[in-house]
């Protein structure tokens, strides 16, 4: 393999991953109304999924998921803020305190139990699909730069355009300035014999 295909080489393997963590970033919910979306919080994008599957950057306002949250878009297609659902806690919690206190059947407890340990074990999937798409790009990582040691290796084996003619300067100056410094005490020692 040549220098130019491993840098080629080198190229795709570290922007097709980035590419694919593009694509994974994004999250599938519903809006309050119906409407689908794909959203990122850590890159703060979020897209409004027609019905051919087109991604469109959302408007400008605030939008209503499903599970409550209030995302506040002030640019398209930008996330400047998501809200969480307090207010609608506060009013169970006041509309609770009026109405005389019941216990749960056991029923609906087992039932939000097990939609919390759905909820659970779906977190520790994407973590798991997360942590397996760091792998893999460490890996291809590594592939790069295995290649780019093939590059340099490629690169020192190549001659220099320009040779090396001169001799060692330093050495050079060196001599001078001793046969400066014998020349001087010689003419020192002339000087001194014809007093």
């Amino acid at each position: 393999m040549n220098a130019k295909d491993a840098l080629v080489e080198i190229k795709k393997l570290l922007f097709s991953e980035a590419e694919k963590q593009a694509a994974f970033a994004l999250v599938e919910g519903k809006l309050v109304d119906g409407t689908m979306v794909a959203y990122d919080l850590e890159a703060g994008d979020i897209f409004v999924i027609g019905e051919d599957g087109a991604q469109i950057p959302a408007p400008v306002g605030e939008h209503q998921l499903e599970s409550g949250e209030v995302v506040v878009v002030l640019e398209e297609g930008k996330i400047a803020e998501v809200k969480q659902a307090e207010a609608k806690v506060e009013i169970e919690i006041e509309a609770a305190e009026e109405m005389p206190v019941e216990e749960p059947k056991k029923d609906e407890a087992m039932a939000k139990v097990e939609q919390a340990m759905g909820d659970l074990e779906k977190k520790v999937e994407e973590l798991t699909a997360k942590v397996k798409a760091m792998e893999e790009k460490a890996e291809e990582v590594k592939e790069a730069v295995k290649m780019s040691a093939v590059v340099l290796e490629s690169l020192a084996k190549e001659p220099s355009d320009k040779a090396i003619t001169e001799p060692n300067q330093f050495a050079k100056q060196l001599k001078v300035e001793k046969v400066d410094r014998y020349n001087s005490l010689q003419s020192a020692f002339q000087k001194l014999k014809q007093k």
